[in-house]
């Protein structure tokens, strides 16, 4: 049996003034002007009715995703503008946005990413072995056995492994842009919603790098890392990430233009720290939950 839906009030027409489903309050109309929600007919139940309501509901979302995507990547900072000022119906919501970047990210860029490296890169390469890395993947793998061994088993997981924590950029960035911007007199919400547009922008900007030049590199050369290659995409990355920030903080905060260099400056600085603080953290945390025969 169908459970049923808002009840009528005062004799009227099963349109006017029943109570909704959700929360309760009388209903004169087709939806809620407390929750929002639907008041339902027969032809809401309709097979046909159904397949495009749903359709609908997908084509709508898709639109709204690419739309915000579009203005993401052409417009820094725009994003932010607009959810500050109220424009949200025609846009997807910064964590729901985060979401589907960071999707497509792990896609595209496979388990070993800019944000978890393999285990050689670890084992022979700086600044990571400056924190004892080497010494500790040695204690772990006595034999080339055993390293082999390891080396499946860490790259396996450190891929995993940081799918779980990337969302800790966001509040660490926001927090850094409060601290830079504290005289905007801005809500931290909005530090948050800016920091996550930001961060959305990182995660389409390195799938697309990822696919598109990484992948391909390694593919032809057959190695899994090249420090001079990763030193010089960084490079290249982090100019990106100054140059977009500083457009996207002009737009939102309006800053100066001396101001918003320093700033950008700073933020890159402090997402390189980051990000290579992320990385030997998730080398730590994987290491040691990894165990080998």
């Amino acid at each position: 049996m169908r459970k049923p839906g808002p009840t009528i009030k005062h004799n009227q027409t099963d349109r006017d003034f029943v109570n909704c489903a959700s929360c309760g309050h009388i209903i004169n109309g087709n939806y809620c002007n407390v929750c929002g929600e639907k008041v339902i007919a027969e032809h809401d139940f309709v097979l046909k009715h159904y397949v495009e309501e749903s359709f609908e509901g997908l084509t709508h979302f898709d639109t709204k995703f690419f739309r915000s995507v579009k203005v993401l990547i052409l417009k820094p900072g725009m994003l932010t503008v607009n959810f500050s000022a109220g424009k949200r119906v025609n846009f997807v919501k910064p964590f729901q946005l985060f979401l589907i970047c960071n999707l497509i990210f792990f896609l595209l860029a496979g388990k070993l990413n800019i944000f978890s490296q393999s285990l050689w890169a670890f084992y022979d390469y700086k600044p990571y072995t400056y924190f004892n890395t080497k010494n500790v993947i040695l204690a772990k793998a006595t034999n080339n056995k055993q390293f082999e061994k390891l080396t499946i088993a860490f790259n396996e997981h450190i891929g995993t492994e940081s799918k779980l924590f990337i969302v800790l950029f966001i509040p660490v960035l926001a927090a850094a842009f409060a601290f830079l911007f504290i005289n905007r007199k801005k809500y931290f919400s909005e530090h948050l919603v800016f920091a996550t547009h930001y961060f959305s922008f990182i995660l389409i900007y390195y799938a697309a790098f990822t696919t598109l030049i990484s992948t391909p590199f390694y593919a032809f050369n057959k190695t899994n890392f090249s420090a001079s290659f990763d030193a010089l995409s960084s490079l290249i990355n982090l100019i990106v990430f100054g140059i977009y920030l500083g457009i996207a903080a002009r737009r939102f905060y309006k800053t100066g233009i001396a101001f918003t260099v320093a700033a950008a400056l700073f933020t890159v600085i402090f997402f390189t720290t980051a990000l290579y603080g992320y990385r030997i953290l998730l080398f730590y945390k994987t290491i040691y939950g990894v165990h080998i025969s």
